[in-house]
């Protein structure tokens, strides 16, 4: 693939993991802050179809354009999306290379991950470690939308895979 080709499909992806992440920002969990993760699947298949550094930087780029349209740039919500974000790509890209877990396994630990890193960063900003009792409930729900993406992921590299042969 062409560097312009590969170029403008890293964009459209980074453009569709925009408009997830703005969509879910609609459906409400009942707990703040939750959300079903879905641009997490575009970060998912990155990092099984494209180089790791592609991946971060569409995994980045989101949090940070996301951040800007939505009007809350470096607030509290963007620091723990950012932290969040951050350290789920990391679970996610060592579980992805070394092999032991299935898209969705991965997925499950990227959304818990990410959960746990929004709590972090709620501890460090707020100075108290009170926040850490809210990690059950939402690592609760994150395995439950983890399982989610990653069967979105896993069917569309199966279906990927397929038309590689195909071609």
């Amino acid at each position: 693939m062409n560097k312009t080709k590969r170029l403008c499909i890293i964009s459209m992806l980074l453009a569709m993991a925009i408009v997830l992440n703005i969509l879910e920002s609609f459906i409400h969990f009942g707990i703040p802050g939750v959300k079903l993760g879905l641009a997490n699947i575009i970060i998912l298949i990155m990092l099984y179809e494209f180089k790791s550094y592609e991946a971060l930087a569409v995994d980045v780029l989101r949090i940070l354009l996301v951040g800007l349209l939505r009007g809350n740039f470096l607030s509290p919500t963007f620091i723990m999306s950012l932290s969040g974000g951050l350290l789920s790509f990391l679970i996610m890209y060592l579980f992805s290379r070394i092999k032991v877990f299935s898209p969705i396994g991965v997925s499950v630990l990227g959304a818990v991950s990410h959960a746990t890193g929004q709590v972090i960063a709620a501890i460090l900003m707020l100075g108290t470690q009170a926040v850490v009792y809210y990690l059950p409930f939402i690592g609760i729900l994150s395995i439950g939308t983890g399982i989610i993406s990653g069967i979105i992921t896993r069917l569309y590299l199966r279906k990927s895979i397929t038309a590689r042969f195909l071609n």
